[in-house]
This record gives structure tokens, sequence and C-alpha cells, in this order.
């Protein structure tokens, strides 16, 4: 499993979701980074490969920081 967690703008809280393939993770990975550099703000919706019923959304202008890891 790979761990993306997600370090949010005045925030202690760090969110984050797992993925079952590098692969699946980097292209996760990929998609919150060009989310970050996008001039409009988007409206990110991620769910969890662990427990799909786990749901997260997120303003792509208050992440801060992201950070991927082998879980």
């Amino acid at each position: 499993m790979q761990k993306i967690e997600l370090l949010l703008r005045n925030s202690d809280l760090t969110l984050f979701i797992l993925r079952k393939s590098e692969e699946e993770a980097n292209d996760l990975f990929d998609k919150l980074v060009a989310a970050i550099n996008a001039e409009k703000r988007q409206l990110l919706k991620l769910t969890c490969d662990r427990n799909p019923k786990t749901k997260l959304a997120v303003l792509s202008n208050e992440i801060i920081a992201i950070n991927l890891t082998e879980n």
C-alpha cells in the first residue's frame, strides 16, 4: 500500500489516503500537484483503497504539502 498524506493550510491535521499500487499512487500525486499549481482552485474528491467508504474532499488551494510513502 502507498500512503498519500496531505497537509492543509492553518491546520494541524494531516489527512491521508491509501492506494494499492505504486502506479495509482504516483498518478494521484501528480494530479494533486497539478491541482495545486492550477490558477483556479478545485474541489478534489478522494477515496481510500483500503476502505472505499472513506471519502475526502479538499480545496486544492488549501493543500500546502503532499507526501507519498510506502505504508
